[in-house]
């Protein structure tokens, strides 16, 4: 199912759908959407990548970061070693780039960590009550609103622990399914 139609369609749609789920959770607390509803249209946005990219594609290209490292040269200044950097840690480096002996530190967001972060933050929203004396899980709402965001309170902690648990249980077994 790999066509270049569909590629293409997929590169501009991504950041939609990305954008939209990150609206669904921020105006959840006080509308219909929130966390789920967020994490599953989220994870459709990585679907359909994985549909047109393959599995391996979208983990490099979202999930993974390769960050190019070498130690400054005693004759390099270090302007021009910040610029090799650069260089280094950009989308068009030069061809041969790889054959220089340049460390990469890798930075590696996995599904599994995204599900135990979402299920952290979730669990720990409702513990600020408790240390207010009242019961666990209450609402508790700041008295300044934020623009777009509205009132920032622990509600909203809870939609963003949801919405990281269910992106992250999609992504798993999507990548699970894909590799089979």
């Amino acid at each position: 199912m790999r066509t270049i139609i569909l590629a293409t369609a997929i590169r501009y749609l991504t950041p939609l759908f990305l954008l939209f789920s990150v609206y669904i959770l921020l105006r959840g607390h006080n509308h219909p959407g929130g966390g789920f509803i967020g994490g599953l249209i989220g994870s459709i946005a990585f679907v359909f990548h994985v549909l047109a990219h393959g599995s391996e594609r979208t983990v490099n290209a979202y999930f993974q970061l390769n960050v190019y490292h070498k130690s400054r040269q005693a004759y390099r200044n270090r302007t021009e070693h910040i610029w090799n950097l650069l260089k280094a840690n950009t989308w068009n480096r030069p061809k041969g780039f790889k054959e220089i002996p340049w460390r990469y530190h890798l930075i590696k967001v996995r599904p599994a960590y995204m599900m135990a972060a979402g299920l952290f933050l979730a669990a720990t929203s409702g513990v600020v009550g408790l240390f207010l004396g009242k019961p666990y899980m209450s609402a508790l709402w700041s008295e300044d609103g934020i623009a777009i965001i509205g009132a920032f309170g622990t509600p909203l902690l809870f939609d963003m622990g949801v919405y990281l648990l269910v992106l992250g249980m999609v992504l798993k077994m999507v990548f699970t399914m894909s590799k089979e």
